[in-house]
This record gives structure tokens, sequence and C-alpha cells, in this order.
């Protein structure tokens, strides 16, 4: 297995980080968003202007360190969506990782390095699909590709969920605006129609991948849609609203920026007890994301999960100590996974798939064959 792999951390502006700790939620809808950017920067004494605002955040994008410009959505609300795990012997993981990527179903994939050595799980990906039918159709696929049996780990309960955390990589803390972008009201004066079914899964599907590269993005969106642009702005609002949409903003792929050593703790909590721990856990500062998702046992005991983000693996070790001291959780076991190499990271995607379908025309019976 490689481990730590060399950092490919780039380098950014400040105008840069100043625009994603203020635009990783919020994400102007106005049909200027980047002069809206800017606008909102001003408040806190950034001074820039529309084009420079765009060709920011399009230099983030080439130097691949933006997944997207656009939405996260509840995948509950979205689909059906689960965090899964292969155990891959070493040699194989990179092969393994590749087959596991072809499935559009797969948006993350990542080696983690199982800390304690208790247990061999060490290619983590999440799928996310239209519904059970397709997702379970994608896990099957998986199985008989790789010859490998798939921990199946789908969320049980949502304590803390929040990827949009602010970076520092230049040195200067960036102000940020607080910005939060209120409802959009229809602003023409007319009476609009609500979208159809099929329109709004035509929608859904244009944004999932993220917003086109263009000064007027909804106005591209509508024009190939044959919508108005305030049909767009109005029902990606409504989905913010619902609950659809979780945030929509810049989604960031942090290890470019040096955040690599990021650790997943998955804890063996006594059911009892799961609700007081978790939601005290989920109010540490250091702490990401939180979830419970089930056991298996025999091969998988925990049953908590946190994830906490960071530049040096030492302090990530001592912050995960220091939580473990301060919750009193010292007796639990526990484990914890250091993510080693991103295999892949989009956005999800939620379109059907064909019960029988294979990714990219893989000979089911030669894979099958080659790792049974």
């Amino acid at each position: 297995m490689t481990k730590n792999m060399a950092k490919d951390k780039v380098t950014i502006s400040q105008l840069q980080q100043d625009i994603i700790n203020n635009s990783q939620k919020g994400f102007p809808l106005t049909s200027q968003p980047y002069q809206t950017i800017t606008e909102q920067l001003a408040n806190v004494n950034i001074v820039t202007n529309e084009q420079e605002v765009f060709q920011a955040i399009e230099d983030l994008n080439s130097q691949e360190i933006l997944s997207r410009v656009g939405p996260v959505f509840d995948h509950k609300k979205a689909g059906a969506s689960t965090l899964a795990a292969l155990a891959v012997p070493a040699e194989d993981l990179d092969r393994i990782a590749d087959i596991v990527n072809q499935f559009e179903q797969v948006n993350h994939n990542y080696g983690r390095e199982p800390y304690s050595g208790k247990q061999k799980f060490n290619l983590w990906f999440v799928i996310t699909a239209s519904d059970m039918v397709a997702l379970n159709s994608t896990i099957a696929h998986i199985e008989l590709l790789t010859g490998l049996a798939v921990l199946v780990l789908p969320m049980e309960a949502s304590y803390h969920i929040d990827l949009a955390f602010s970076i520092n990589v230049t040195g200067v803390e960036s102000p940020t605006s607080n910005q939060v972008n209120s409802q959009v009201e229809n602003q023409t004066g007319n009476k609009l129609t609500g979208l159809s079914k099929i329109e709004k899964t035509a929608l859904r599907h244009a944004i999932e991948k993220g917003l086109p590269t263009h000064l007027y993005p909804y106005q591209v969106i509508a024009k190939q849609l044959g919508l108005t642009e305030q049909q767009v702005l109005i029902q990606i609002s409504l989905w913010q609203k619902e609950g659809l949409i979780r945030r929509f903003g810049l989604v960031i792929k942090h290890r470019k920026l040096g955040y690599d050593a990021n650790a997943m703790v998955v804890w063996n909590i006594p059911n009892d007890d799961m609700d007081n721990v978790a939601q005290r856990l989920a109010k540490c500062a250091p702490v990401s994301l939180c979830y419970q998702r089930p056991r298996r046992l025999p091969d998988w005991p925990y049953n908590l999960f946190c994830m906490i983000h960071g530049t040096d693996r030492t302090l990530v070790l001592q912050q995960i100590s220091q939580i473990t001291e301060q919750l009193g959780l010292e007796s639990i076991e526990k484990d914890i996974l250091f993510s080693f190499k991103a295999y892949k990271q989009h956005g999800a995607r939620y379109g059907k798939i064909k019960a029988n379908s294979t990714p990219n025309n893989i000979d089911i019976k030669k894979q099958g064959q080659a790792h049974g």
C-alpha cells in the first residue's frame, strides 16, 4: 500500500482564499452572481470587481481545487446513498480502485489506512443513485467485478454535516460577510408556471455537475432547458428551502490546499449512549462530520463516525486525543482511518441506470474470474 503520498498542494491568492471562505455556502442566486460576490466582499472591505472574481474562481477550477460550483444534495431526499468499503490486498488497491471509479454512481473514493491495524477495510467510497434498486444494483456489480464483498454502511442518523469549513493557507485570516441568500422572488411581475416533473429532473441533472463557466450561468442553463432564468433561480431557491439542496456554493477539494491529514474516526458506542455521545461529539470544534451508521458484526463493530480535517497528522491525532479525554471516551473502542490517496471526488449523480448495465463495457465474466 502506498502511504503518505507526496503532497500536491497548490498555491492560491489571498483573494481566492477570501472567495472560498465567503462562497462555500450561499452562492448567489442572481443573474450576475459574480457581481453579487463582489458586492458581498466589499461589505468586509475586500475590494475587487466582477471579472477578477470570475477569473479567480475559474483559476481555482483549472487548478482542480474546485470539485464544482453548485449544489450539495441531501442524499436521503435526492435518492439513495451509502458509505461503502472494501478490504483490498495492498498490491491490488490501485487496480480495484480503478474498477470502482468506473461507476458513475461512485462520487468519492479514498484509500484509508486503519490506524489500529485491527481491521482491513482500506478502500472507502460513497455510492449515490436514484433509488434503492439502482443503489443495490451498483453494489452487486462492484462485488461481481472485484470479487470482493462490499461493506455497506448507510447513514442512520446525522448529527453534524458541514464540509464548508474555513481555510487559511495564506497565513492571513479571511474576513467573512456571513451573507446568506434570501428566498428568490418573482421579479418579472409576470405569473410563472411551476416546473413539470420532467423539467425539474432536467434542471437537477444540469446542476449536479456544477454551474457552467459563464458570467451569467443561470441564463445558460435556462437557454439549454427551454426555461426562463427566473424559473431556474426560483426552483433552485425552493429546493434549498425544502432541504433537497443542503448547500449551494464552491465545493472544494481540500487535499489540494494541503488539508490531507484527514481522519475518519470510528467509535463503538453502546446503543443507549449514542445520542448523548454523538450530540456532544458533533459540537467539538475540529469535527466537520458526525453520523451514525450500522455495525456489521463480526467484521465491523463501529457505529459512530466523525471526520476531522487538518494539514498536520500529529495535530489531528492530538485533537482526537483531546476529544476522547474531554468526552470521557477512553474506554470506548475506536479506530482512526487517515486517507492517504484520493482516487475520485465529484458531486453525487442520481440519474437512473439499467439494472444490467456495467461501466465502460467491462467484461464481467473476465473480471469476476480474475478476482473471485
